[in-house]
């Protein structure tokens, strides 16, 4: 393709130095996998395992309902009918591990776990991708380290949430964007389409994170043919289509990504929110809401709590304003009521104010890739903002944070290496 931008021309960071020490790179990655691999062998022989599946009953039991064949369905037991409780790339990943090793078995335990923990270190990876093409091997090897040995995301393997694989997927978004603004190709651009399409299969929430930097990469390279932008966003569609299709065969109901919005609406916005998820009221773990659930279906479940978390809203307009912007608080901090504690506080918050710091020194040097972190970070949380906060929410984004960290602890021992030889 003729007439792409130049890096220069785009006002991108060309940090990356001619040459690379491999070694360093291997040893940061083999160190991230030997962390996790320590806390998933500490899981599996302690009584973690046990409670892996039940820390989200939901995807368990529609990844045995996948694996014995009955479909995607019957989200909290039993046999209550089609689901679009949530997308089905993780369910489907999780039922083909029960289909393998045994639905809720050890064995399956381990796949799960052992299979996030290739998801993290990959994450590990991309991150030293991103920051070596931006800034450079002491940026990249600083963020790496970080990530690698930082002690609240070791844990991540041992969630069993699809958070280890939408981290990984939002993070790659960010290295196709940048590779594509080097060498923008139809290609590339169909391999974004199939990437985002199968993103949101996985995790619906970052389909608007990962158009605004597809929409950035456009723009960086608008002198270059807009075939490949429209090709890709066909292919998104194409290879997403499936799933709505089969919503409105199946639950004879327009659902283009999920069902469970006007719960989680409700689950933050009703009488004695507080802002974060109420596990107690999930039919998962509520008899009297698992009996509503099961005598109503689905959609008429869901689009009651949609509408009771609307009446709220419209009669307590300013309660939502306040749990909203407590919500934003927590998000930041960390903090969903589960784990709550004050050196998980801290490391959250020191996380985000230095990744603030990074971004802002970022500004004022390259606004472009400024502008390319800055979207995911502002876009990504605002679905939550109006809903319910967890914990794991958070973990998404933090991979770009931790670059902006190592970038702004990289200028300020740059800064200081000034003042004093002065």
């Amino acid at each position: 393709m003729t007439g792409a931008l130049t890096v220069e021309e785009l006002e991108l960071p060309t940090g990356r130095p001619a040459t690379t020490d491999r070694r360093i790179y291997v040893k940061i990655l083999a160190l991230a996998l030997v962390s996790r691999l320590l806390v998933v062998w500490m899981a599996l022989f302690g009584h973690l395992r046990i409670k892996l599946f039940d820390e989200a009953p939901d995807l368990g039991f529609l990844a045995q309902s996948l694996s014995s064949g009955r479909g995607f369905s019957s989200p909290f037991g039993g046999s209550t009918g089609p689901s679009a409780l949530v997308t089905p790339g993780y369910p489907a990943i999780v039922g083909l591990i029960f289909h393998l090793f045994g639905s809720y078995s050890i064995a399956s335990a381990s796949a799960v776990m052992l299979l996030q923990t290739l998801f993290t270190v990959l994450t590990v990876a991309v991150i030293m991708w991103v920051a070596r093409r931006l800034f450079g091997d002491r940026t990249a090897n600083l963020a790496g380290v970080f990530w690698a040995v930082s002690v609240p995301l070791l844990w991540m393997p041992i969630l069993f949430w699809e958070t280890s694989l939408s981290t990984l997927l939002l993070t790659g978004m960010v290295a196709l964007a940048l590779r594509c603004v080097e060498k923008p190709s139809v290609s590339l651009w169909a391999i974004i389409g199939v990437y985002c399409g199968l993103a949101m299969l996985v995790n619906p929430a970052l389909i608007l994170a990962m158009l605004a930097v597809a929409c950035w990469t456009v723009y960086r390279t608008r002198s270059s043919s807009l075939h490949g932008p429209l090709l890709g966003v066909l292919v998104m569609l194409a290879v997403f289509a499936p799933w709505p299709i089969r919503n409105a065969r199946v639950m004879h109901a327009f659902i283009p990504l999920r069902s469970s919005f006007g719960y989680e609406l409700w689950q933050g916005n009703r009488a004695g929110a507080d802002g974060v998820f109420d596990a107690s009221l999930y039919p998962a773990n509520s008899r009297l809401e698992f009996a509503d659930y099961a005598s109503k279906g689905e959609l008429a479940y869901m689009r009651e709590k949609s509408a009771l978390a609307k009446a709220y809203i419209r009669a307590h307009p300013s309660e939502f304003i306040w749990l909203t912007a407590k919500r934003a608080v927590r998000f930041w901090m960390g903090r969903d009521g589960k784990i709550d504690s004050i050196p998980m506080e801290l490391y959250m918050a020191t996380i985000a104010l230095l990744g603030l710091l990074g971004l802002a020194t970022l500004f004022k040097k390259h606004r472009a890739t400024a502008v390319l972190f800055l979207m995911p970070l502002l876009i990504f949380p605002l679905p939550y903002y109006i809903t319910d906060m967890k914990f794991r929410y958070r973990l998404t984004i933090d991979p770009l944070l931790t670059i902006l960290v190592a970038y702004a602890v990289i200028q300020l021992s740059a800064y200081s290496k000034r003042k004093y030889s002065a």
